[in-house]
């Protein structure tokens, strides 16, 4: 996906501001962004497993937001009581 020049410019117009394994996390994180009337689009990344599956497996969530509320978002974010 890095080499898809659409995807390129997708991400110019979006920005990462959380990442997290956590199902729940990432709900609440997105929920508060969307709440406060923030765009949010996730990418998630399953990995893991080892030979024979005996590792378990993780996913990855990464929260993106238009590039020009990441301010708002970071604040959002990073306030618990927003």
């Amino acid at each position: 996906m890095v080499n898809n020049p659409f995807a390129r410019l997708f991400r110019k117009k979006w920005e990462l501001v959380y990442s997290t394994q956590n199902l729940q996390t990432y709900a609440e994180i997105a929920g508060r962004l969307r709440n406060h009337g923030i765009r949010v689009k996730t990418e998630s990344f399953s990995g893991g497993g080892g030979q024979g599956g005996g590792y378990g497996i993780a996913t990855t969530y990464h929260i993106y937001v238009p590039a020009q509320d990441v301010h708002q978002a970071h604040t959002v974010v990073h306030h618990a009581g927003s």
